[in-house]
């Protein structure tokens, strides 16, 4: 029979034919090799023809074994910074000092300015209240209660001491008398200065009050340390 298509066909012609006949029973691509651009037209042609329909698709093979974990690649570009979170819920309040600790001191600042009046009243509120401390109004700094100065302001424990900075025309008079506030000595101090001479009277400095130590129980007397 390949005789009879050789003598037919010659030898190119029966390449050809057989290269298509395979193509169309397999239905796979191939390589032409060495045929011209003529015969691989023919081989398609010859194979379109012959070849069977297609198959239906056959059962989805087994996974394969887990392959091993391949190097850990470079670290990738820093991302872009994530969006702002939600404010989160009030916390409680916290405590609220109300009382200036034992042996501690607080510390403020005074002024008065006037003119041709018979007295300057100067008021004087704490921050805190200062228990215990019931001494009058102390200039400093020539009294030893008070050893500090303007700038620095110092006081005694239990003393209420003034500094001042600048004066003119003014004359300490000491801790107002009588004045109904003069009951609560814890939240303040009110004292008064009158001028020399008629004018402006003015006068500027700093203060300072110190807390007392506990009592101690037994003697009845202020600690020395608190």
């Amino acid at each position: 029979m390949l005789k009879r298509l050789h003598n037919r066909l010659g030898t190119a012609g029966l390449v050809v034919a057989v290269v298509a006949l395979v193509a169309a029973v397999a239905g796979t691509a191939f390589a032409a090799g060495g045929l011209t651009k003529k015969q691989e037209k023919q081989v398609v042609k010859i194979a379109k023809k012959y070849a069977g329909k297609q198959g239906p698709q056959g059962p989805k093979g087994d996974a394969g074994a887990k392959g091993d974990a391949g190097p850990a690649g470079p670290q990738g570009p820093k991302g872009d910074q994530g969006p702002k979170g939600d404010p989160g819920s009030e916390g409680p309040p916290g405590p609220t000092e109300l009382d200036l600790p034992p042996g501690k001191t607080m510390t403020g600042v005074w002024s008065y300015r006037g003119e041709d009046e018979s007295r300057y009243i100067v008021d004087v509120s704490f921050p805190l209240r200062a228990e215990g401390i019931t001494e009058g109004v102390v200039l400093g700094p020539t009294a030893k209660e008070c050893p500090g100065n303007a700038t620095e302001p110092e006081a005694a424990r239990g003393f209420f001491c003034i500094y001042t900075s600048y004066e003119e025309n003014a004359i300490f008079e000491n801790e107002v008398a009588g004045d109904p506030t003069r009951a609560d000595l814890s939240s303040g101090r009110i004292f008064s200065y009158k001028s020399a001479e008629p004018g402006v009277s003015f006068a500027r400095g700093s203060w300072a009050v110190t807390a007392r130590c506990p009592i101690d129980k037994e003697t009845g007397e202020e600690l020395l340390q608190c």
